[in-house]
C-alpha cells in the first residue's frame, strides 16, 4: 500500500482514543508502515515488517503476522514461542502463526530481526519525554539472562527514522495473567517481577504513570488474544521460566537524578490521564500536585489489589503490604525499594512452602481497593502484630470531598484555596526564620 504521508504528520498529533477521525488516524499510521518507504527502511536495518492479515471483516485489518515463521529455541531476553493449539469451534478461524494487533495506536508494528527473532518497532517523536526515558533504559544495556533482568522491556536499539526514532524491542506476549495463574507461588512471583521493575525505574528517577495489566508483558509469545488457553504458557510459568516487564513510557516522567523521590512533584492534571478505577485517590481531593513516585506505588497497589486482595485468607501477609502500598497517608506509603524490601523480608519470610505451593481458591468479588477488607477473618494475633499496617476505612467528610470534586469547577475552586493556604503556610514559616534570625 502506498503512503504519500512521512512519520511527522502521523506522529504529531492532539486526537486521542474516542476522538472523531482516531479512526482515520490508525489506518494512516497503518498504511505508512505498510508503505514502501517503511519496508526499505526496515530491510536496510536488519527487519522484515510482518504483513498484514487479508480478511473480509474490516475489524481484522489492524491484525498483522510473519509470513512462514515458526517456533524457535529461547534465547533471552527474546520470548519462548509457540504452544498454540488449534481451537475446537469450527466457526471461528484460527489466527496465522504470531498473529499480532497493531491498532491500539498504530505507532507499534511488528518484524524479524537477522535472526528471525520477533521484535517490536515503535515510532517515538524526536524531543519527547518518551525518547529521553528510552535512551536512558538503553544506556542500562541489554540483559542476557534472567538473572540480571530488571524487569523492564529492554531497548535493543533506537534508529532514526525521517527525522524521528524507532525504538528496536523484543517482542513479548500480552495479557499477562492469562491463561490464570494457579499457586500462591506464581501470584507471588508475579508481585516480585513488577516490585522489582518499579524499583528499578525509580532508581533511574522515571515515573511510569500507566501502570495496569495492558503494559505488563510476559516472555512467552505466540498469537495475541489465543494465548489465554495456551497450555505452553501455562506450562512455562509452573515451570518458573515465565517473567514480566513494564512498557509504554509514553506516558512517563523523568526526573534528574540528583532529585529525592519526596521533593518530585507535578501537576494533578498529569495524574488524570489514566482510568479512574486503576488509581489511588492522591488527586481526588483537589489536590494542585502530586507526587508521581508515590502515585505509581499507589497504582501498583491498586494493581494488586484488583487482582489478588481476595487470597488474604490464603497468604495473610498480602494484607499489610496492599495497604502500605494504596495507604491514603501518603508519607507513609511505601516507596517502591520500600516494598520490594518487606515482600522479600517480610512476605515471603512469612508464608509457609506449603501455603506457596497451594492451589488458589475459587475468585470472589472483592470490592474497591478501597473499601474491600483485607483483615477480616483473620487471626486476632496476625492482625494486632500486624495492626500498624492496617488502613483505616475511609471517613465520611473525605468521601463527601472526592464526590463534590468530581465536579471540575469545585475541584478548581478547592485546589486554588490549596494554593493560597500552601502559600500563606510558607510565607509564614519565611517570616518567623526571617524574625529568628
Amino acid at each position: 500500500m502506498m503512503s504519500s504521508e512521512n512519520l511527522d504528520t502521523l506522529l504529531r498529533t492532539t486526537l486521542l482514543p474516542g476522538d472523531t477521525g482516531y479512526y482515520e488516524l490508525l489506518c494512516r499510521r497503518l498504511a505508512w508502515w505498510d508503505s514502501s518507504r517503511a519496508s526499505s527502511w526496515s530491510l536496510e536495518n536488519g527487519y522484515t515488517l510482518y504483513h498484514r492479515r487479508q480478511h473480509e471483516d474490516p475489524d481484522f485489518d489492524f491484525e498483522v503476522y510473519p509470513p512462514g515463521v515458526g517456533p524457535q529455541e529461547s534465547l533471552f531476553p527474546y520470548p519462548y514461542e509457540g504452544g498454540y493449539t488449534d481451537g475446537t469451534d469450527p466457526s471461528i478461524e484460527d489466527p496465522p502463526p504470531f498473529h499480532a494487533y497493531a491498532g491500539h495506536r498504530a505507532t507499534v508494528f511488528f518484524a524479524l530481526n537477522r535472526s528471525r527473532r520477533h521484535v517490536a518497532l515503535k515510532a517515538i517523536l524526536a524531543g519527547s519525554e518518551e525518547l529521553r526515558i528510552l535512551r536512558r533504559l538503553q544506556e542500562q544495556g541489554v540483559p542476557r539472562s534472567m538473572e540480571d533482568f530488571h524487569n523492564v522491556i529492554p531497548v535493543l536499539d533506537l534508529l532514526p527514522c525521517e527525522g524521528h526514532w524507532l525504538a528496536i524491542m523484543p517482542r513479548w506476549g500480552t495479557i499477562p495473567l492469562e491463561p490464570s495463574l494457579e499457586s500462591v507461588h506464581e501470584v507471588f512471583h508475579f508481585i516480585h517481577c513488577l516490585l522489582k521493575g518499579l524499583t528499578f525505574l525509580h532508581d533511574h528517577r522515571i515515573t511510569h504513570g500507566d501502570i495496569k495489566t495492558s503494559n505488563i508483558l510476559v516472555n512467552h509469545v505466540d498469537r495475541d488474544f489465543f494465548d489465554r488457553s495456551n497450555c505452553f504458557r501455562e506450562l512455562l510459568r509452573s515451570q518458573s521460566k515465565l517473567t514480566y516487564a513494564f512498557c509504554d513510557f509514553n506516558g512517563s516522567t523523568m526526573f534528574s537524578p540528583s532529585m529525592s523521590l519526596d521533593e518530585c512533584r507535578l501537576p494533578s492534571y498529569v495524574s488524570f490521564n489514566t482510568l479512574p478505577d486503576q488509581v489511588p485517590a492522591d488527586t481526588s481531593q483537589g489536590e494542585f500536585d502530586f507526587n508521581p513516585f508515590a502515585f505509581d506505588v499507589g497504582m501498583l497497589g491498586v494493581l494488586f489489589c484488583h487482582e489478588f486482595q481476595y487470597l488474604t485468607w490464603t497468604a495473610p501477609m498480602l494484607a499489610p503490604l496492599l495497604d502500605r502500598m494504596t495507604t491514603r497517608y501518603i508519607e507513609r506509603r511505601f516507596k517502591a525499594s520500600e516494598a520490594l524490601q518487606f515482600f522479600e523480608e517480610e512476605v515471603l519470610s512469612n508464608t509457609a512452602e506449603h501455603v506457596l505451593s497451594s492451589s488458589l481458591p475459587p475468585r470472589t468479588a472483592t470490592g474497591a481497593f478501597d473499601t474491600f477488607d483485607r483483615w477480616a477473618g483473620l487471626d486476632p494475633n496476625f492482625v494486632d502484630k500486624w495492626s500498624a499496617f492496617r488502613e483505616p476505612p475511609v471517613p465520611l467528610h473525605l468521601k463527601c470531598l472526592r464526590y463534590v470534586c468530581e465536579y471540575p469547577w469545585i475541584f478548581d475552586a478547592v485546589s486554588f484555596v490549596r494554593r493560597v493556604s500552601l502559600f500563606i503556610r510558607l510565607r509564614m514559616i519565611f517570616f518567623h526564620n526571617l524574625k529568628s534570625t
